[in-house]
């Protein structure tokens, strides 16, 4: 379990893939982590498999793959880090599980003031479980949704959000990974069962 709130920016190192799953290995500066700990890396939670100095280890699975972005990671890329909640860590975000969705294409950046209106394209069956003010978690940031469509939403990103996270090397037509919140999915479940 996460909160959404990005405590680092990690460096991708290398990328091996092995089928349908792949290997990632990632610098991580400034960092305590060890091995087996849980990490959430552009809002997936990825398990350690190995450290290395500064150098963290860690299996995509072909699942995880499939449903996210991480298949795009190259050398260089930066990428959003967090650790997982503890019961003495400050939840100023939503709670977080670090289980991907699905991703939605950025599709507008604007510049307005200090912040930055960010418009994304999402699918119907998506969308659904979004709502105008409702939490919503993108490569791994907590967000308030500004306004949604059925086939579109938007966030806006203020400085400290754009100076810490990717968020800042984003163009249009990157596509971003989406966790909904979860109580939406609880509650559709809900109203769906019948005794």
């Amino acid at each position: 379990m996460f909160t959404g709130i990005i405590e680092t920016i990690g460096k991708v190192s290398s990328v091996k893939n092995n089928g349908k799953s792949s290997f990632v290995n990632i610098i991580i500066k400034n960092t305590n982590y060890s091995l087996g700990d849980s990490i959430c890396v552009n809002g997936v939670c990825l398990t350690i498999d190995n450290i290395e100095n500064d150098k963290y280890s860690f299996t995509v699975s072909p699942e995880t793959n499939q449903r996210t972005n991480l298949k795009y990671l190259s050398n260089d890329q930066e990428v959003n880090i967090e650790t997982s909640l503890t019961i003495n860590k400050l939840i100023s975000g939503h709670l977080v599980q670090g289980h991907v969705d699905g991703t939605v294409k950025i599709i507008k950046i604007q510049e307005m003031d200090t912040s930055w209106y960010i418009r994304f394209e999402i699918e119907t069956g998506l969308s659904k479980y979004i709502i105008k003010k409702g939490s919503v978690t993108l490569d791994g940031v907590s967000l308030t949704v500004n306004d949604v469509s059925n086939l579109e939403f938007s966030v806006m990103i203020i400085p400290h959000t754009y100076q810490n996270t990717i968020f800042k090397s984003y163009v249009v037509g990157n596509e971003i990974n989406i966790e909904l919140d979860m109580l939406a999915k609880y509650i559709e479940k809900l109203g769906n069962y019948n005794d």
